[in-house]
C-alpha cells in the first residue's frame, strides 16, 4: 500500500448537571440551569492540556519539517460544533493552533452535525439538515473553511443518511469498514454509492483500533506498538489506501504521555516516509471511486455490533430519544435559548451514557460515562429534558397530549398544536392523510 489517510475526531459535549434530578433549582439562563459549565470547562481544559495543544503542536511541527524536506504531509480533522463552542470560550490557544493547521493547506476539515447528534437516524431528516448547515456556517466563520467530505456522528451511516449528505453538496462520506457492509470487499479503496454520486470512504477499523484501544495494553501480543512497526503494517497492507480515524483524545488523554503515544504521533510520519507511503486526505481519493456499493443497514464505529445499539439499543435510550423528538417542535416554535438548550440534549453522548451491556463494550462505555451507571444517567437526563419540555409547553399555553405522525411503522414527528401540525405537513405532503385524525385531536 502506498497511501494512508490519518484523521482525528475532536468532540466535547455539554454535560447535563449530574445532580439535576436531586437538585433542579439552579438559577441563571436556560442553558446554565441544565448544563454544568464548571464541569464542562474543567474537563475541556484538562483535555486541552493533555492532548489538544501538545498533539496539535506535534502535527504542525511535523508538517513544517516535512515541507522543508520536500514531503507533502497531510492530516484530516472532524471538529464538532459543541467542541468549537468550548474552544471559543475556553481555548483561544487551541483555536489559534487550529487556524495554523488551516493555513498550512495540508489539513482537511470534515463536515458533521453541529451538535454531534444522532438526528440522522430519525425518519424526518429536517433537524439533521439544519444541524449540518449550522456546522458548515461555523466552519466558515471560525476557520474560513468549507468542508466537502462528511462524517456523521460516530460514523452512523445508512443509505438514507448518505443520500441526505449528497443532497447537501458533499462529495464523500467517511463510514465504518464493517464486514457486513463490505460483503467481502476491501475497506482499503473508495467506492461509489449505488444510484448516487457520493463516495464511500471506509475506515480501516483494525488498524485504527490498534492505536485507539490497544496502544497501551501490555497484554496485547503486539505490545509495544511503535511507529516503525505500525508504518510497516500499513505499507504491507493490500489496497489503494488505508483510512485511519481515531478520537483525537487518544493522544495524551486516553493514553497518557507516559505511554509514549505522543512520541508515536511524532515519529509515525517519518516512518511512513521511509517506506514511501504517501499521506492523503479524503478529498484526494474520492475521484478514485469507481465500483458501486449499496448500504442496506445502519453501521457505526461503536462496539462489536457496529450498529446503532450504542445509542438506541435499550428501552432507556429509546425513551430518551422519544422525549428528544417530542421536544423538537416546541423548542423550534419558541426558538432562542429554548432551541439552543434542546439541541444540547440531542448530543449523542447523552444517549451513550445509558448503554447497558457486558464485556469489552460495557467497559468502553463505562470509561466514557459521565455518570456512575446507565440508570443514573437515564433518571437524571430524562428528568432534565422533561422539565425543559414542561416549561416549553407552559410558555406555549399547550395543555393536551401530543399528536404522532407515522410513515409506515416508523414515527415521523410529533406535534403539540395546530401550528406545529402545519409545520410537519409542510415538511412532507405525503402526511396529509393524517388530517382527518388531526381534526379529531384538535377538538
Amino acid at each position: 500500500m502506498k497511501h494512508v489517510a490519518i484523521g482525528f475526531e475532536v468532540h466535547q459535549p455539554f454535560r447535563v448537571r449530574r445532580d439535576y434530578f436531586w437538585n433542579p433549582r439552579y438559577r441563571g439562563d436556560l442553558v446554565e440551569r441544565f448544563f454544568d459549565e464548571t464541569r464542562n470547562r474543567d474537563i475541556f481544559e484538562r483535555v486541552k492540556r493533555n492532548c489538544y495543544v501538545p498533539a496539535t503542536k506535534i502535527i504542525l511541527e511535523e508538517i513544517d519539517r516535512a515541507e522543508e524536506e520536500g514531503v507533502d504531509l497531510k492530516f484530516f480533522f472532524s471538529l464538532s460544533g459543541t467542541l468549537l463552542e468550548q474552544v471559543e470560550r475556553w481555548g483561544s490557544d487551541f483555536l489559534e493552533l487550529l487556524r495554523e493547521l488551516r493555513y498550512t493547506k495540508k489539513v482537511e476539515f470534515l463536515g458533521q452535525t453541529y451538535y454531534h447528534s444522532i438526528t440522522g437516524t430519525w425518519e424526518d431528516k429536517t433537524e439533521f439538515r439544519e444541524q449540518v448547515k449550522q456546522h458548515i456556517a461555523l466552519m466558515k466563520d471560525l476557520l474560513d473553511y468549507s468542508p466537502s467530505i462528511f462524517e456523521n456522528t460516530e460514523l452512523l451511516t445508512d443509505r438514507s443518511i448518505a443520500k441526505e449528505v449528497e443532497g447537501l453538496g458533499f462529495r464523500g462520506i467517511v463510514l465504518e469498514g464493517k464486514e457486513s457492509t463490505l460483503k467481502g470487499r476491501s475497506p482499503n479503496r473508495p467506492y461509489k454509492l449505488k444510484g448516487g454520486n457520493i463516495s464511500l470512504l471506509f475506515r480501516n477499523y483494525r488498524l485504527s483500533d490498534d492505536v485507539a484501544f490497544r496502544f497501551s495494553n501490555k497484554s496485547w501480543d503486539q505490545y509495544p506498538l511503535t511507529a516503525e512497526k505500525f508504518a510497516g503494517w500499513i505499507s504491507q497492507s493490500e489496497g489503494y489506501y488505508a483510512l485511519i480515524f481515531v478520537d483525537y483524545e487518544t493522544f495524551g488523554e486516553h493514553h497518557s504521555r507516559q505511554t509514549g503515544i505522543l512520541d508515536f504521533l511524532r515519529w509515525l510520519p517519518r516512518e511512513l516516509e521511509r517506506r514511501a507511503v504517501e499521506t492523503v486526505v479524503p478529498s484526494d481519493v474520492v475521484n478514485e471511486s469507481i465500483e458501486e456499493m449499496d448500504l442496506d443497514s445502519l453501521s457505526s464505529w461503536a462496539d462489536v455490533r457496529k450498529d446503532e445499539s450504542g445509542w438506541l439499543g435499550n428501552q432507556m435510550q429509546r425513551a430518551y430519544d422519544e422525549l428528544v423528538l417530542r421536544s423538537e417542535l416546541p423548542s423550534k416554535e419558541l426558538g432562542g435559548e429554548f432551541l439552543r438548550t434542546w439541541r444540547y440534549f440531542t448530543t449523542s453522548d447523552n444517549y451513550y451514557y445509558m448503554y447497558v451491556g457486558e464485556g469489552g463494550p460495557a467497559e468502553v462505555h463505562s470509561y466514557f460515562n459521565a455518570y456512575d451507571s446507565p440508570v443514573e444517567a437515564f433518571i437524571n437526563e430524562f428528568y432534565a429534558l422533561s422539565r425543559l419540555l414542561e416549561e416549553e409547553l407552559k410558555s406555549l399555553n399547550i395543555d393536551r397530549e401530543p399528536f404522532f405522525f407515522y410513515k409506515g411503522n416508523r414515527k415521523f414527528n410529533v406535534a403539540w398544536n395546530e401550528k406545529q401540525v402545519e409545520e410537519i405537513l409542510h415538511r412532507d405532503q405525503s402526511l396529509r392523510d393524517h388530517q382527518r385524525f388531526v381534526k379529531e385531536w384538535l377538538q
